[in-house]
């Protein structure tokens, strides 16, 4: 039995672990790149941020009880409270968070400001990083050129900007473990990319889609001893991040406060324009489980489409384990079949897929226009769906029926944009023959 059995690694070339070393002036414009986005995002943590009001909550009573009291804690009855119902690992920042606070403004009320700036710095330093990690895994694949521009591509997308810093998402730490397990996976390297991608999805459980990306090569790759090594050291990660709830007794609290957040949003689409906003007319506060043929309902029938959708990209990932950029294009790609299709999807639940996604189409110029399309898109629904836009125009008749057919045609384009994605990325999958490039090829089958 070999050690890369053993670890679950695979034996990998030379250009897949070499990287030529970045020229000076390289790396200048890399930290320029940088410094410019975090630049350009500082000004918005002074917004006061909608998701936040619920984090300030949470980072007091995680102050208070600790990260292993979370789930069971009472917490206050005031405006956006709400009991914790993400999964464990945000309550390792929520913990730092309210550290850096304490320290900063000992006896401070935790209603103001700086705490709401503190909660979305995190995400902002992580969504800089993220562009840096970008550069990297493209810096070893392709050209300097490329690697720069699709850096900044991903620095100034627009909603990215303005879910983190400004509504004051999460999702950036979400999408730095779907990366970090992506670019895992393409060493071969499955003993890290899958406690990684399970890393993921203890932020949300929204990234489990994505995630999913990881499996198809490692289960194809690996000898039995290595898939058992895999999914040891993946337990092994998680048990000691939720080693503190169990400590304390918390273990069905955690469990029925990270499963209650599903039924939380039973509608067919609570803001994002997706087939269900489109099939309803708009109508996205309709309740998922109202039957709507052969005796499912919505929320059935999006999940069996979600299925069919994914299956063939999980076929897709089995059978070429080793085509790098059909690995990240279908992380992403899963990532937004699930918001497209599924019911109760939110607005913002697509930010995992742009990391990924940009990495394939740096590496395969066919998913370019793509990435731009849903850059627009997602802005969109990111700006069609903010309250304060809808306070402002609630008395303009025509405005608000304009805003309604925008919001039906993005829709439309979401769900055309899905169906071109699909055929991208598996439309040859029952083909006889797969052309493949060699320069993107990586090891040889050596397990």
């Amino acid at each position: 039995m070999s050690d890369s059995e053993a670890t679950g690694t695979l034996v990998t070339t030379p250009m897949q672990t070499q990287t030529a070393g970045a020229s000076g002036r390289e790396r200048r414009t890399l930290a320029l790149l940088l410094l410019g986005a975090l630049l350009i995002r500082l000004p918005l943590l002074l917004t006061p941020g909608f998701d936040v009001v619920a984090y300030k909550i949470w980072a007091r009573v995680v102050a208070q009880v600790g990260i292993g009291g979370a789930y069971g804690a009472s917490y206050p009855p005031e405006p956006g409270s709400a009991s914790y119902h993400y999964q464990p690992i945000y309550l390792y920042v929520l913990r730092a968070v309210g550290l850096l606070y304490g320290a900063l403004r000992p006896g401070g009320d935790w209603h103001d400001q700086l705490l709401a700036a503190l909660l979305k710095l995190g995400p902002v330093l992580v969504e800089v990083a993220l562009g840096a990690i970008v550069w990297r895994i493209l810096r070893a694949r392709t050209t300097t050129q490329t690697a720069l521009w699709a850096t900044a591509a991903y620095l100034i997308t627009p909603g990215l900007i303005w879910n983190t810093a400004y509504w004051g998402g999460i999702d950036a730490f979400q999408a730095l473990f779907i990366i970090l397990g992506l670019w895992s996976a393409s060493a071969g390297t499955f003993a890290a990319s899958w406690p990684l991608a399970a890393l993921a999805v203890g932020v949300k459980l929204t990234a489990l889609p994505g995630a999913l990306a990881v499996a198809p090569a490692g289960l194809r790759r690996l000898k039995p001893r290595g898939i058992a090594f895999a999914i040891l050291a993946t337990v092994a990660v998680m048990a000691l991040v939720i080693a503190p709830i169990v400590l304390r007794g918390q273990t069905v609290a955690m469990w029925r406060g990270m499963f209650d957040n599903l039924d939380i949003y039973a509608e067919t689409s609570f803001n994002n324009h997706n087939l269900w906003w489109l099939v309803t007319r708009g109508g996205g506060a309709r309740p998922d489980t109202t039957v709507a043929f052969l005796g499912l309902d919505y929320r059935q029938i999006g999940r069996a489409l979600f299925l069919i959708a994914a299956l063939p990209a999980l076929i897709a990932l089995w059978r070429a384990p080793n085509d790098h950029p059909r690995l990240f294009a279908g992380s992403a790609y899963l990532t937004f079949a699930f918001t497209t299709l599924t019911t109760g999807v939110h607005e913002n639940w697509g930010y995992t897929l742009f990391a990924p996604l940009l990495i394939a189409a740096a590496l395969d110029a066919r998913y370019r226009r793509l990435y731009a399309f849903l850059a627009i898109t997602f802005l969109l629904n990111l700006f069609l769906e903010d309250p304060p836009l809808h306070r402002f125009v609630a008395d303009w008749m025509a405005v608000r029926y304009t805003i309604r057919a925008l919001r039906l045609l993005n829709s439309a384009v979401q769900c055309g944009l899905l169906l071109w994605w699909g055929w991208l990325l598996f439309g040859s999958l029952f083909a006889r023959r797969r052309r493949t490039t060699p320069e993107l090829a990586t090891a040889t089958d050596t397990l």
